[in-house]
Formats: C-alpha cells, sequence, structure tokens
C-alpha cells in the first residue's frame, strides 16, 4: 500500500512539553520550523539551520504573535519528501528539512523532511527516531516520521540564538 502524500509540517507526536509566545518577523503557518532570528523575531526556517521550535499557531504578517513548542526535546511527526526513507537503517540519522511555503488556503505549513539528505552530520536539524506506527503508514515514498530536533537554537550545546 502507497502511503499518502499529504504534507503538513512538524506537528507534536505527542502532548507539547513547552509553549512560547514569540513575535513573528513573517508569515508563519502551524507546523513550520522556525528559527530565531538576530532581531528577536522568529521566521520560518532554511534548509539546513539550527531550529528554535516548531509553529503550532499562524502568524500573517511581521509583528503577529506566535506559538512555538520549543522544546529540544519534544518529538514531532513529519512527512518524507521522497523515497528514500526505506531501511531500518536510515533511523538514527540526521535529515534536512524541505522549506517550502505554507498553504495560505487553509494554513497549513507544506514543510517535510529532505529524506535525500539522511546523514551522521551533527548540524543538520532533524533526527529520525522512527517510521510512524500506523496502519497506512510503512517505508517507502513519503513515509510518516518520528523525529526531534538535532541542531536546537536552545540546546544545550548550542552556540546562541
Amino acid at each position: 500500500m502507497a502511503n499518502p502524500d499529504r504534507p503538513q509540517g512538524l506537528v507534536p507526536a505527542d502532548r507539547p512539553r513547552q509553549v512560547t509566545e514569540y513575535v513573528a518577523g513573517a508569515a508563519i503557518y502551524p507546523g513550520d520550523a522556525v528559527r530565531m532570528q538576530d532581531d528577536g523575531k522568529v521566521d520560518p526556517a532554511a534548509a539546513s539551520e539550527a531550529l528554535l521550535g516548531i509553529a503550532l499557531s499562524y502568524a500573517a504578517a511581521d509583528g503577529d504573535k506566535v506559538l512555538v513548542c520549543d522544546d529540544p526535546d519534544q518529538r514531532y511527526v513529519v512527512q518524507a519528501d521522497g523515497a528514500d526513507i526505506d531501511a531500518q537503517t536510515d533511523i538514527g540519522l540526521n535529515y534536512d528539512i524541505l522549506a517550502t511555503a505554507g498553504d495560505s488556503t487553509y494554513k497549513v505549513s507544506r514543510m517535510e523532511m529532505d529524506s535525500s539528505t539522511g546523514a551522521t552530520t551533527a548540524t543538520l536539524p532533524l533526527r529520525l527516531l522512527s517510521v510512524g506506527r500506523r496502519i497506512d503508514n510503512e517505508f517507502g515514498a513519503q513515509a510518516e516520521c518520528v523525529v526531534k530536533i538535532n541542531a536546537a537554537q536552545l540546546g544545550s550545546n548550542s552556540a546562541g540564538l
């Protein structure tokens, strides 16, 4: 059975452990990976950046408030963008995000895990913990994955914001 292709950003795998209100520097969609910028505002993260956390609410523009799940140990569910998550040996590797624009109609993130970037590189933002256990999910194209933030701006070994 093929996995459904429904990117929705990153969603907490269980109850959010810590939620903080920040000021957005741009439009942010629920499920977007975000990063704190030098001006103290949060923006959607680009590929290969350390992450502050994952947006839980919508911010239409610069200056709006946005809720962010920012606990570095929180687990999330995210869809892989391709078919590269195809074996148990992919578990434990680090991956980049595929930073895409959110869906402005439904106000939801379209970010995914870039499944072709699996490596032991410590600076990649996500660590794959498992493939989600659901009857309609399996290794392969668009696998739904359980991850945690690997390169966190609030992590114990971070160089700061």
